[in-house]
């Protein structure tokens, strides 16, 4: 008998759609004020996850979600670096619906 094995799930912070871990993008901010972009899902510190749609990271950064979920403000540098991320990653991938 074959035992599934468990995936973890994480909510966008934007729309709130439960997806795996894995296909959401973890934004991190240590407790030292290190702000990154956390490919790998495992950094230390307090994460906000973003599904890879436009509208949700435009929404996350205008309506303040990510920094409801950090706990913390961001300086333009850290939003700077948010847009850049999904500007260069994410955008170039997603296809037109």
């Amino acid at each position: 008998m074959q035992k599934n094995r468990h995936v973890p799930e994480r909510s966008c912070v934007a729309c709130g759609a439960k997806m795996p871990k894995m296909q959401l993008v973890r934004v991190a901010s240590s407790s030292e004020g290190t702000f990154t972009i956390d490919t790998t899902g495992r950094a230390s510190g307090r994460g906000a996850y973003l599904c890879k749609s436009s509208e949700c990271w435009e929404q996350a950064i205008v309506k303040g979600a990510i920094e409801r979920s950090l706990r913390r403000e961001l300086s333009a540098q850290d939003i700077g670096q948010i847009r850049t991320y999904y500007q260069e990653n994410i955008a170039p991938n997603v296809t037109a619906t």
